[in-house]
């Protein structure tokens, strides 16, 4: 998610964010998984304080870690795959 640098700071970011998590609810998903870059200040972090955690090696399934391979061959590196579990609507 990108939001063009004349309308950050106005939780655009946050709002699209709730969006997904709100569908995601309505869908009957357990959780809302994205991958992001982890140290940059407006990626992780940023998650973060919308309730997703960093899944640890052994929690990502055989697709996930496969998209975070070809994230890598991209050249994209310091990549990491958050979850934010979602409790019944």
């Amino acid at each position: 998610m990108d939001v063009h640098p004349d309308h950050q700071n106005k939780g655009l970011g946050r709002r699209l964010v709730h969006r997904v998590i709100n569908w995601a609810r309505v869908q009957k998903l357990s959780s809302v998984t994205l991958t992001t870059f982890e140290t940059v200040p407006w990626n992780a972090p940023f998650y973060g304080k919308l309730g997703f955690r960093i899944l640890a090696e052994d929690e990502l399934p055989q697709e996930l870690i496969e998209h975070l391979h070809a994230e890598y061959a991209q050249g994209l590196r310091q990549r990491v795959a958050m979850q934010r579990a979602l409790a019944p609507a």
